[in-house]
C-alpha cells in the first residue's frame, strides 16, 4: 500500500476510579486488553470482531494500570478500595477505533464502566490534548515524517518491559531479546511503522544502525516477568541513550522518526497488553 501522510495516530490517558472494593493482579494487560475489545465491540461489533481475530499486529496499544496513589502492591497484586484512582493509557493507530472508542465515551458519559480484574472502575476522564500530559499527543503519520530531525543523541525512556520477538530459527523456538540493543530496537519500530503506513525505510536502514548506532548510557535498567493470560513474558524497562556515530542524513531522520514514533506504536511485542510503553526524552 503507498504511505498514507494522513492517518492519525492518537494517544489517550484515560483516569479510572474504582467503584468498590477489590483487587487486581500486578500485571493486567490481558485484562485490560479484553476490557478495551469490550468498549469497541457496543460501539462497532464488527471492528471489535476483526481486531479480535486478526492475527497482524493490531493498530493500538495499552499501558498496565498507572499512577495508583497510596496502593502499594502485594504479591497477589493490587488492593483498592472503592475511591481509589488509577489510569489506563492507550493509543490508537486507526481512524475507526479512535471514532468507536469516541463514540462509546460519549454515548456512555459518567456511566461508563472498565472492569479490570476484580474491580470495576468508573472513566472520570480521557486526555488527548498535547501538553496536558507526559503520554497523550496526536499526529499524523506525515507530520512525523516531516518533523523528523537529525538528532544524533537519542533518549527513551521503556516504561513497560519490553521484549523484542526474532521469531523461531531452527531448535531454537523462542528467541527473545531483553537489554536495548539499538539494531533490535529500530529493527522492530521500522517493521511495525513500515506495516502500519505503507511506508519503505529500507533493509539497509538496520544494516547502518548495527554499524553506527551504540548505546551511549543506560539508567536503572532491569528485567521483570510479566505476567499474561497463558504464562509469563520477560521484558526489560528503564532510560536508554543511542548515539549515532555517522551522520548519513537519510538513516539518521528514519532513526529520529522511529523514536517518535516508538511514543504511539510502542517497542516490540505484546504491546496490546500492557508491553513495550516507550517514549522519548
Amino acid at each position: 500500500m503507498p504511505f498514507n501522510p494522513d492517518l492519525q495516530l492518537n494517544a489517550i490517558v484515560v483516569n479510572l476510579i474504582a467503584t468498590h472494593d477489590g483487587r487486581v493482579p500486578l500485571t493486567q494487560g490481558a485484562l485490560a486488553h479484553a476490557a478495551f475489545l469490550d468498549l469497541v465491540a457496543v460501539a462497532d461489533p464488527d471492528l471489535a470482531a476483526r481486531l479480535h481475530d486478526s492475527g497482524a499486529r493490531q493498530p493500538f496499544t495499552l499501558s498496565p494500570l498507572r499512577e495508583l496513589p497510596g496502593v502499594q502492591p502485594d504479591e497477589a497484586g493490587y488492593r483498592l478500595r472503592a475511591g481509589n484512582r488509577a489510569a489506563l493509557r492507550l493509543t490508537l493507530l486507526d481512524p475507526d477505533l479512535f471514532l468507536a472508542f469516541l463514540k462509546r465515551l460519549l454515548a456512555a458519559g459518567p456511566d461508563l464502566r472498565l472492569r479490570i480484574g476484580d474491580v470495576t472502575f468508573a472513566i472520570e476522564s480521557a486526555i488527548g490534548a498535547p501538553g496536558s500530559h507526559p503520554w497523550v499527543g496526536y499526529a499524523t503519520t506525515g507530520e512525523l515524517r516531516d518533523h523528523a530531525g537529525n538528532e544524533s543523541h537519542i533518549r527513551l525512556l521503556f516504561a513497560s518491559p519490553t521484549a523484542i520477538n526474532l521469531g523461531q530459527k531452527e531448535s531454537a523456538r523462542q528467541r527473545i531479546v531483553l537489554i536495548p540493543a539499538p539494531r533490535f530496537v529500530f529493527g522492530a519500530l521500522r517493521g511495525a511503522w513500515n506495516r502500519l503506513t505503507g511506508d519503505e525505510i529500507p533493509l539497509a536502514f538496520e544494516t547502518w544502525v548495527e554499524e553506527y548506532v551504540f548505546v551511549r548510557e543506560v539508567r536503572n535498567w532491569q528485567t521483570a516477568v510479566y505476567q499474561l493470560k497463558r504464562g509469563v513474558h520477560p521484558g526489560g524497562l528503564g532510560d536508554v541513550t543511542f548515539e549515532a556515530l555517522d551522520h548519513h542524513a537519510g538513516h539518521l531522520r528514519s532513526l529520529n522518526l522511529l523514536a517518535d514514533f516508538a511514543f504511539y506504536g510502542g517497542v516490540g511485542s505484546k504491546t496490546t497488553m500492557g508491553m513495550g510503553q516507550a517514549r522519548r526524552l
